[in-house]
């Protein structure tokens, strides 16, 4: 079965014994519309929201990278992870490696350099 963003927060939720209705009071949504997103009916919310999933249910930053590939899987439209987002729009420089990367037509191969040179550097 594919891992869906409602399924992930429905475990996360279980595995650290919070009902759906505490849950949803210490995210600030209702019951009914956590429901819907647990059960596959809405998509994910908001980033604030997501944030306060992340942060109420404790996850790790593997986890918490999980859920925001998750939200973006979850919209009916092309979208991409929330928080990727906003680290796109918060650095003007990332914009532009990333239109100059599709300009100059850079493959998996580049990209790979890229991450090893990153890696290296700051892990």
């Amino acid at each position: 079965m594919k891992k869906t963003f409602g399924a992930f927060i429905n475990k996360k939720r279980i595995d650290t014994g919070i009902s759906l209705r505490n849950f949803s009071k210490k995210i600030g949504i209702s019951p009914e519309y956590l429901s819907k997103i647990e059960n596959g009916l809405r998509a994910a919310p908001n980033i604030e929201i997501i944030e306060a999933i992340a942060n109420k249910l404790c996850l790790s930053a593997e986890e918490k990278e999980i859920l925001y590939d998750l939200a973006a899987e979850s919209k009916s439209y092309l979208s991409l992870a929330p928080d990727l987002l906003l680290y796109i729009k918060e650095s003007e420089n990332v914009l532009k490696a990333l239109r100059l990367a599709k300009r100059c037509g850079a493959n998996n191969e580049d990209w790979q350099i890229f991450i090893e040179f990153i890696t290296k550097k700051y892990l």
